[in-house]
């Protein structure tokens, strides 16, 4: 199975968390589950990852900054740079 990319997402900034995009560059990773959070709340930070022991997944929270996701206009480069970031620290 590739790479699971999921969003938790204000309606306001879903359309800019695009994990089809994602998706497409982890198509040959396996065993990782990536959630894009971006919503109006501090109940999610980088860091509240876990391996899921019934299917060995690694899956790894990555919180976007919500007032910086409604200003820029394509959030692509970001969502990449954070994930490249959080995989160099579980790697």
């Amino acid at each position: 199975m590739s790479a699971l990319v999921t969003k938790m997402v204000d309606e306001v900034v879903s359309e800019k968390v695009d994990t089809n995009y994602i998706r497409g560059l982890l198509s040959h990773v396996h065993n990782l589950g990536v959630m894009y959070v971006c919503i109006n709340d501090d109940r999610y930070e980088n860091g509240d990852d876990w391996i899921d022991p019934e299917d060995g997944i690694r899956y790894i929270i990555i919180k976007l900054d919500y007032q910086e996701v409604k200003r820029t206009p394509d959030i692509r480069p970001m969502m990449l740079t954070k994930l490249r970031e959080r995989l160099g620290n579980v790697a």
